[in-house]
């Protein structure tokens, strides 16, 4: 997308939001950063740009977990424009490359010249679930497409949905009472399970000289994990409120 269109949507996401000025100004500049600074990832022994077009679900997430933190902290203009930033790479996704990328600058030309459909702004902010989980299926659910229409209407209702999710800071209630039951069981139930049944196993395969108590102990351990979900599901939950460190 051309940055014509980022902002369109950028300003009509901002105007539902009622921004003052400073975020406002913050969150449209974000929307633009990716394209300005050519955002790229490092790490022990690699450096890659991001891919706008096909972006990893990391840095995306990254960027929503970055906003999240700073609204939860009240830094509204650090909180904006990371979510501007994470909104680029979702509203680039929308928009297909084509056969070698040939037709890809003719269907960005074309895009600018769309307006942004208002109606997909609302639904955006009436369907959206305030969880990572959501957040991350929306960048999963969008599919680069050809059609400008169809394009523009995509990005605006994920972009959206996404931006009401990550600014949405309302914590259900008794999250903090169903954290405590889930992380007593954790510590009481399945940590010790864990722990144990991987020391007896690996203990009488050593002793027995056999792979059998090892191998026994290894499908339980993979049982306890599974049973152990929700209070995995919900730590992720409890970080996304503020409750617990990410």
């Amino acid at each position: 997308m051309k940055w014509r269109s980022h902002i369109s949507i950028g300003k009509a996401i901002a105007d539902v939001l009622e921004l003052p000025p400073g975020e406002r100004k913050a969150f449209l500049d974000g929307i633009v950063e990716p394209d300005r600074h050519k955002e790229r990832v490092s790490g022990p022994g690699y450096s890659y740009r991001v891919s706008h077009h096909h972006p990893r679900r990391r840095v995306f997430m990254l960027h929503v977990w970055m906003a999240r933190r700073h609204l939860l902290r009240n830094n509204s203009y650090q909180g904006y424009r990371h979510l501007g930033m994470a909104l680029h790479y979702l509203q680039d996704k929308s928009t297909s490359k084509g056969f070698m990328g040939m037709s890809h600058d003719r269907r960005e030309e074309a895009l600018a010249d769309i307006k942004v459909p208002i109606e997909a702004i609302e639904r955006g902010f009436k369907k959206y679930l305030s969880t990572p989980e959501f957040v991350s299926r929306s960048l999963e659910l969008t599919k680069p497409l050809k059609d400008v229409d169809q394009i523009m209407a995509q990005a605006s209702f994920r972009s959206a949905a996404v931006a009401a999710a990550v600014t949405d800071l309302r914590r259900p209630s008794g999250l903090e009472r169903k954290l405590r039951s889930l992380h007593r069981r954790h510590l009481l139930v399945h940590l010790p399970l864990l722990i144990g049944g991987l020391a007896v196993g690996s203990s009488l395969s050593m002793i027995w000289w056999n792979a059998i108590p090892i191998a026994m102990a290894i499908v339980i351990a993979l049982l306890v994990l599974f049973m152990d979900r929700p209070y995995r599901r919900l730590n992720r939950v409890a970080a996304w409120h503020g409750l617990k460190s990410h």
